[in-house]
Protein backbone atom coordinates (compact mmCIF):
# COMPACT_ATOMS: atom_id res chain seq x y z
CA UNK A 1 0.00 0.00 0.00
CA UNK A 2 1.47 3.34 -1.07
CA UNK A 3 0.68 6.30 1.21
CA UNK A 4 2.84 8.78 -0.69
CA UNK A 5 0.93 12.05 -0.92
CA UNK A 6 -1.70 10.97 1.61
CA UNK A 7 -2.34 14.14 3.70
CA UNK A 8 -3.15 12.08 6.81
CA UNK A 9 0.15 10.23 6.60
CA UNK A 10 2.06 13.43 5.90
CA UNK A 11 0.43 15.13 8.92
CA UNK A 12 1.27 12.15 11.14
CA UNK A 13 4.88 12.15 9.96
CA UNK A 14 5.20 15.89 10.59
CA UNK A 15 3.66 15.54 14.05
CA UNK A 16 6.01 12.67 14.93
CA UNK A 17 9.00 14.68 13.72
CA UNK A 18 7.99 17.73 15.73
CA UNK A 19 7.50 15.65 18.87
CA UNK A 20 10.87 13.94 18.40
CA UNK A 21 12.78 17.18 17.82
CA UNK A 22 11.05 19.04 20.66
CA UNK A 23 11.53 16.17 23.09
CA UNK A 24 15.22 15.97 22.20
CA UNK A 25 15.90 19.68 22.65
CA UNK A 26 13.87 19.73 25.87
CA UNK A 27 16.29 17.22 27.39
CA UNK A 28 19.62 18.74 26.36
CA UNK A 29 19.71 21.08 29.35
CA UNK A 30 20.18 24.48 27.75
CA UNK A 31 19.40 26.24 31.03
CA UNK A 32 22.13 24.32 32.81
CA UNK A 33 24.59 24.97 30.00
CA UNK A 34 23.88 28.71 30.07
CA UNK A 35 24.09 28.80 33.86
CA UNK A 36 27.38 26.92 33.86
CA UNK A 37 28.90 29.23 31.25
CA UNK A 38 27.67 32.49 32.78
CA UNK A 39 27.93 31.75 36.50
CA UNK A 40 30.54 32.73 39.05
CA UNK A 41 32.73 29.72 38.20
CA UNK A 42 32.12 29.09 34.50
CA UNK A 43 33.11 25.71 33.10
CA UNK A 44 32.85 23.82 29.81
CA UNK A 45 31.59 20.24 29.79
CA UNK A 46 33.08 18.06 27.05
CA UNK A 47 29.67 16.57 26.22
CA UNK A 48 28.08 19.90 25.30
CA UNK A 49 29.35 20.29 21.73
CA UNK A 50 27.96 16.88 20.80
CA UNK A 51 24.60 17.47 22.48
CA UNK A 52 24.29 20.93 20.95
CA UNK A 53 25.26 19.62 17.52
CA UNK A 54 22.70 16.82 17.76
CA UNK A 55 20.03 19.32 18.81
CA UNK A 56 20.91 21.51 15.84
CA UNK A 57 20.65 18.50 13.52
CA UNK A 58 17.32 17.42 15.03
CA UNK A 59 15.89 20.90 14.49
CA UNK A 60 17.36 21.31 10.99
CA UNK A 61 15.97 17.93 9.88
CA UNK A 62 12.36 18.91 10.53
CA UNK A 63 9.95 20.53 8.11
CA UNK A 64 8.66 23.09 10.63
CA UNK A 65 5.27 24.76 10.17
CA UNK A 66 5.61 28.18 8.52
CA UNK A 67 4.75 30.05 11.73
CA UNK A 68 7.63 28.33 13.58
CA UNK A 69 10.25 28.10 10.82
CA UNK A 70 11.96 31.38 11.74
CA UNK A 71 12.31 30.25 15.37
CA UNK A 72 13.84 26.96 14.21
CA UNK A 73 16.32 28.84 12.03
CA UNK A 74 17.24 31.14 14.95
CA UNK A 75 17.76 28.12 17.17
CA UNK A 76 19.98 26.37 14.61
CA UNK A 77 22.06 29.52 14.09
CA UNK A 78 22.42 30.07 17.84
CA UNK A 79 23.42 26.42 18.32
CA UNK A 80 26.10 26.82 15.66
CA UNK A 81 27.43 29.98 17.34
CA UNK A 82 27.68 28.29 20.74
CA UNK A 83 29.26 25.16 19.27
CA UNK A 84 31.86 27.34 17.54
CA UNK A 85 32.53 29.24 20.77
CA UNK A 86 32.92 25.99 22.71
CA UNK A 87 35.35 24.69 20.09
CA UNK A 88 37.64 27.62 20.96
CA UNK A 89 37.90 26.25 24.53
CA UNK A 90 37.91 29.86 25.74
CA UNK A 91 35.31 30.40 28.45
CA UNK A 92 35.36 34.18 27.85
CA UNK A 93 33.64 33.83 24.45
CA UNK A 94 30.87 31.43 25.50
CA UNK A 95 28.55 33.45 27.75
CA UNK A 96 26.75 35.47 25.08
CA UNK A 97 26.14 32.57 22.66
CA UNK A 98 25.01 30.39 25.60
CA UNK A 99 22.39 32.94 26.63
CA UNK A 100 21.32 33.42 23.01
CA UNK A 101 20.82 29.67 22.55
CA UNK A 102 18.96 29.40 25.83
CA UNK A 103 16.50 32.09 24.74
CA UNK A 104 16.17 30.60 21.23
CA UNK A 105 15.53 27.17 22.73
CA UNK A 106 12.69 28.43 24.93
CA UNK A 107 11.10 30.31 22.03
CA UNK A 108 11.20 27.27 19.73
CA UNK A 109 10.11 24.75 22.33
CA UNK A 110 7.23 26.87 23.59
CA UNK A 111 6.01 27.65 20.07
CA UNK A 112 6.38 24.03 18.96
CA UNK A 113 4.42 22.57 21.85
CA UNK A 114 1.76 25.28 21.50
CA UNK A 115 1.43 24.40 17.79
CA UNK A 116 1.02 20.70 18.62
CA UNK A 117 -1.49 21.45 21.38
CA UNK A 118 -3.55 23.57 19.00
CA UNK A 119 -3.40 20.84 16.35
CA UNK A 120 -4.60 18.36 18.98
CA UNK A 121 -7.51 20.61 19.92
CA UNK A 122 -6.17 21.50 23.35
CA UNK A 123 -7.33 25.02 24.22
CA UNK A 124 -4.63 27.55 25.13
CA UNK A 125 -6.13 28.16 28.54
CA UNK A 126 -5.57 24.46 29.28
CA UNK A 127 -1.87 24.78 28.60
CA UNK A 128 0.59 25.13 31.44
CA UNK A 129 4.16 26.30 31.20
CA UNK A 130 6.45 23.30 30.86
CA UNK A 131 9.64 25.24 31.39
CA UNK A 132 11.18 26.57 34.52
CA UNK A 133 10.56 30.13 35.53
CA UNK A 134 13.81 32.06 35.81
CA UNK A 135 12.73 34.85 38.10
CA UNK A 136 9.69 33.44 39.85
CA UNK A 137 10.25 31.73 43.20
CA UNK A 138 8.67 28.23 43.41
CA UNK A 139 6.22 29.42 46.05
CA UNK A 140 4.77 31.93 43.56
CA UNK A 141 4.08 29.35 40.83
Amino acid sequence: MNHHGDPNVEAAVRTAGLIAALTYIDHVGFHGIATSLTGASPRIDRSWPGSIGNARTAVAAIDWPNEIQTLAERFAAAAQRLASALDQRDISVTAEPAQELHVAYHALSDAGWAYLAKAAGIPEEGMTAHHHEHDTPPSAL
